[in-house]
């Protein structure tokens, strides 16, 4: 089990902050290697949604669905996803209230099973990397109105 966090500074208040990741139809907006986000079933913005994302892996695209596991207005989105395959990633992105706006800290958890287990100790590097994408795009993408 790997496990990577990241932290975001922002000046939108922790409502708008929790509105936006909510909902996972904007992860494209900011998540490098997210094409698409479709929910599937369930409603935007509560507890069950699922979505449908194209995932960009490298140079192969693949699907992956991810369950909205929690969310408690305006504090704590989390997620899972469902993938029958031999890594799993669930997360939460936690929102705090702050002087000058807010801050967003992001727990994910990456699990393997099988084949991938040999790899998992080599992962690291390339998780932080990653989720040092993600912090980046999501700073920019919080720093204006969303």
């Amino acid at each position: 089990m790997k496990k990577v966090q990241t932290r975001v500074e922002t000046p939108q208040p922790a409502e708008e902050v929790y509105a936006y990741l909510v909902d996972f139809n904007n992860q494209p907006e900011w998540r490098f290697d997210v094409l698409s986000s479709e929910l599937v079933s369930g409603e935007r913005g509560t507890v069950g949604a699922r979505y449908r994302q194209k995932i960009m892996q490298g140079r192969r695209a693949s699907t992956s669905d991810v369950e909205l596991d929690q969310a408690e207005r305006p504090a704590e989105v989390s997620f899972r996803t469902l993938d029958s395959g031999p890594v799993t990633v669930s997360g939460s992105w936690h929102i705090t209230s702050k002087d000058q706006g807010s801050e967003v800290v992001c727990d994910v958890i990456i699990e393997t099973s099988g084949l991938m287990r040999l790899v998992e100790p080599m992962m690291g590097p390339q998780l932080r990397k990653i989720a040092g994408r993600y912090e980046t795009a999501l700073a920019e993408r919080l720093a204006t109105p969303v």
